[in-house]
């Protein structure tokens, strides 16, 4: 007989009995979007994550930073001991990394601490000041605008895509181009732009300088796309000097302090020049006593972590699996049990036993079948269901909205196989006793 003809009677068999075929179909549905829907956040947030760092380029990102302690991701939180041979990052230092092999090119960075707060022309909000000082030949995907044309350009910022998004210039961030920013400093705030105490000034005039902030302004030039810059506000390097410049007057004259050049760069931004040199370059720049966290690293240790949780939620998934496997059994001994008569009525007209197992073995894989593909289904939907509901928190939290549930073919295809084969599987044993009944005592009871 063919598989059609086999089907068929399987068919006729589930119809019979309606009932406890749609329980054991929906025991199966039920598993299958579990197991879809723990796939698909699997797959979608390994996505993710590498989406939330940016482009294939910010794979070949390495941040270097003045020490191991500092450079080093740690999320289980092991005791760590601080590098104290550890140097300052100076321009020495980036011509020392960019002499490395595979680098294609370091540039400095350095954090404003000066700046409080700003808010941007036509909005009345205002948003803490995580600014940094790039150099113009730094690696900054912008949406919108360009970079800084020269190292010492002032009055001129680039922000992040985070902060367009909370302005409502997300989709348009082309329109933030061109406008101003109102910047407020730090109290006692001493670096351009500052009108310091004259010299000799009494201390009730320091006193009232060290209590107020100096306001700034500036020109939004460009704004970075999705990413790991997306929630910083960036100005050039040479100003970033300007700003980091305390100046206190004197008698003879005004003295100036760069705590850039005091302290040294923040950070170091360097590209490996691909990503198969990244963990290369990352040991080389730890051997020479520097810490350094790459994008790349950052990326796989989420991904093992999803990885792990992947394993424990498809565990759970691969338990709903058997246990409505054990259904399929049971349905498949109560269709054995009640069709006795007929089994024996086949086995007298000749049928052969291997006939009598593929009609209960193509019944019970009909059942895991018919079970995988409305719970893969179900599952499409669940998922759709999940990318709304947390693209919408994402929003909310002024995120980048990605798809955290995402489910490809080859998984909706294998999902579906494996509830065939599990089903048939399933119905091995009650297709091998309907195989090996006797049926001259069947015929002979009459049942």
């Amino acid at each position: 007989m063919r598989i059609v003809d086999f089907t068929s009677i399987a068919l006729k068999d589930l119809r019979g009995q309606k009932l406890r075929s749609f329980l054991t179909i929906f025991a199966l549905i039920i598993s299958t979007v579990i197991l879809v829907l723990m796939a698909a956040i699997s797959v979608g947030g390994r996505q993710a994550i590498v989406d939330q760092f940016g482009a294939d380029a910010a794979l070949t990102a390495i941040t270097v930073t003045p020490n191991q302690s500092s450079g080093s991701l740690n999320p289980y939180g092991d005791v760590q001991e601080v590098n104290q041979t550890a140097s300052k990052l100076t321009d020495a230092t980036v011509t020392q990394l960019a002499s490395l092999p595979n680098v294609a090119s370091v540039t400095p960075r350095a954090r404003v601490w000066e700046f409080h707060h700003f808010s941007v022309e036509g909005s009345d909000k205002q948003f803490v000041a995580e600014t940094e000082g790039i150099a113009n030949n730094a690696q900054l995907t912008l949406k919108a605008g360009a970079m800084f044309t020269a190292n010492d350009d002032k009055n001129t910022v680039i922000l992040g895509l985070g902060y367009a998004k909370e302005l409502g210039f997300g989709s348009n961030p082309n329109e933030l181009i061109g406008k101003t920013v109102q910047i407020t400093s730090q109290k006692g705030y001493r670096g351009d732009g500052a009108q310091i105490p004259a010299a000799g000034a009494s201390k009730t005039v320091n006193e009232a300088f060290n209590q107020s902030e100096t306001s700034l302004t500036a020109k939004i030039i460009g704004v970075t796309d999705a990413g790991q810059d997306q929630n910083g506000m960036y100005v050039s390097l040479g100003w970033a000097h300007a700003l980091r410049t305390a100046r206190y007057a004197e008698t003879g004259g005004v003295k100036s302090v760069d705590q850039i050049t005091a302290d040294g760069y923040s950070s170091l931004r360097l590209n490996a020049t691909s990503v198969a040199n990244v963990k290369s370059v990352g040991e080389a720049i730890t051997r020479l006593g520097y810490g350094q966290i790459s994008t790349q690293a950052q990326i796989e240790r989420l991904q093992q972590f999803t990885t792990l949780m992947w394993a424990i939620l498809g565990a759970v998934a691969l338990i709903a699996v058997i246990a409505a496997a054990l259904g399929v059994v049971n349905t498949m001994l109560m269709a054995v049990s009640e069709q006795r008569y007929m089994i024996g009525v086949w086995r007298a007209c000749g049928a052969r036993r291997g006939f009598i197992m593929r009609t209960f073995l193509v019944e019970a894989g009909l059942l895991g079948f018919v079970g995988g593909i409305l719970g893969s289904g179900l599952g499409i939907i669940a998922s759709m269901f999940v990318n709304r509901y947390v693209g919408s928190l994402l929003q909310s939290q002024n995120l980048t909205v990605t798809n955290i549930a995402i489910v490809p073919w080859w998984l909706v295809a294998g999902t579906i196989a494996i509830t065939t084969l599990f089903g048939t599987f399933a119905g091995l044993y009650p297709a091998y006793r309907a195989a090996r009944q006797d049926p001259s005592r069947t015929l002979s009871s009459g049942q």
